[in-house]
């Protein structure tokens, strides 16, 4: 089998030659999948040179076709041999021989902006704003306690912080962990060994319920949206431009942040135990700070898609026992839900069904506090995103 790539009028076309079966589909869909993390959403499939196609060839072509309009995108078989010809009549997919517009982003009028590391396209979508609350005392972390508070969790909420899913004091105590919820879905990483976390999200009239021991809750929409794109091809855009860029374009000394990406890796920790029981001792210094918090010894969740919820301000704002520092003058606390890779719509898109979207497949992998490693010899840097949507919002204190 020989692919080869091309790109024309806009378009990526990929032209096959050569036997499409069981043995060379595996490599095929590899292709396609790569293509489309690139960003590729309109692929034109060259088959006039397939010699032979199966099966399981016949179902990698289709399984693209069917990725591409997930995410609103454009595809073609722009010529097929007179075999491939027919095995697509017999297989009653004649379709694919068509010209497909499927489900085309909603389009609105939009503005554009450059940073170091990225480029973003600036959709306004009348968001009415973000009111910010916090909840408990950090310093919990390190004293215990438990004064955490039952909260429920709808289309129009965000939290961030250490919690857990259910209201009951008793079963909570020994469960709370890495949490976050926005859009009616909420999260959290279990700290009971599990290492799996858990999840509940919106339906009809049922919204996931929770007790949060301390963090940020916000209530309100996002007035803006930008859609971001790596401009570097071997590498992805820092967490930190993404968090100066998101308070750049907010107007505001404190913004709220939620995004989904496609993600180059993440840094980060998580809870080893339930921070809730009382402590005699400081729980975040060395040699303690290794039975209480895990950490990656590299960039962890490659090539996957990733929910974040975060606040990001300038130096001395209210809620600056909450944020931890990304430079001198930056600040920020954001945690992330890591999911198995998923094309992302391009264009305006709106939140609710984006998070749902994720929810829909496969279970979260892991959930972390993100954090920036500058150790001088070992330190592994900060996450990093290939493009992605950021909702933004100025922060307003209730």
């Amino acid at each position: 089998m020989e692919i080869t790539q091309t790109s024309s009028d806009g378009s990526l076309v990929i032209r096959l030659a050569g036997r499409l079966d069981a043995g060379w589909s595996p490599m095929v869909q590899k292709e396609f999948d790569a293509a489309v993390r690139r960003g590729e959403h309109d692929i034109r499939l060259d088959l006039s040179e397939v010699t032979y196609i199966s099966s399981a060839g016949l179902r990698v072509v289709l399984t693209l076709f069917k990725n591409l309009r997930g995410i609103g995108g454009k595809s073609v078989i722009c010529a097929a041999s007179p075999l491939v010809r027919s095995a697509l009549q017999l297989a009653g997919l004649e379709m694919l021989m068509a010209e497909t517009s499927i489900a085309a982003p909603t389009t609105s009028e939009s503005r554009t902006f450059s940073s170091a590391g990225a480029s973003y396209e600036i959709f306004s979508t009348g968001g009415s704003g973000i009111s910010l609350s916090a909840i408990g005392n950090p310093e919990t972390l390190k004293t215990g306690g438990d004064a955490s508070q039952v909260l429920q969790f709808g289309e129009n909420t965000l939290a961030l912080g250490v919690g857990a899913l259910g209201t009951d004091s008793h079963a909570c105590n020994s469960l709370f962990g890495e949490f976050l919820a926005v859009a009616g879905a909420a999260v959290y990483q279990p700290a009971d060994g599990s290492r799996r976390p858990d999840f509940a999200v919106t339906k009809g009239d049922l919204r996931p319920e929770g007790r949060l021991l301390f963090g940020l809750f916000g209530e309100g929409t996002f007035p803006l949206l930008a859609r971001f794109d790596s401009r570097s091809d071997d590498r992805g855009v820092a967490l930190s431009e993404l968090v100066e860029t998101a308070l750049e374009l907010s107007g505001a000394s404190v913004a709220a942040v939620v995004a989904v990406t496609e993600t180059a890796g993440l840094v980060g920790a998580s809870l080893r135990q339930s921070p809730a029981p009382s402590a005699t001792d400081d729980r975040l210094a060395f040699p303690n700070i290794r039975d209480w918090l895990a950490f990656g010894n590299e960039r962890m969740f490659r090539d996957s898609s990733s929910l974040l919820v975060g606040v990001a301000a300038r130096e001395d704002s209210k809620f600056q026992e909450f944020l931890r520092p990304f430079s001198s003058k930056l600040f920020g606390h954001f945690h992330a839900v890591a999911f198995p890779y998923r094309p992302l719509r391009k264009g305006l898109i709106k939140l609710e069904p984006t998070v749902a979207t994720l929810f829909d497949g496969p279970p979260p992998q892991g959930a972390l506090h993100l954090l920036t490693d500058t150790r001088d010899f070992n330190g592994i840097g900060e996450s990093e995103f290939l493009r992605g949507a950021l909702w933004i919002s100025p922060v307003t204190i209730p």
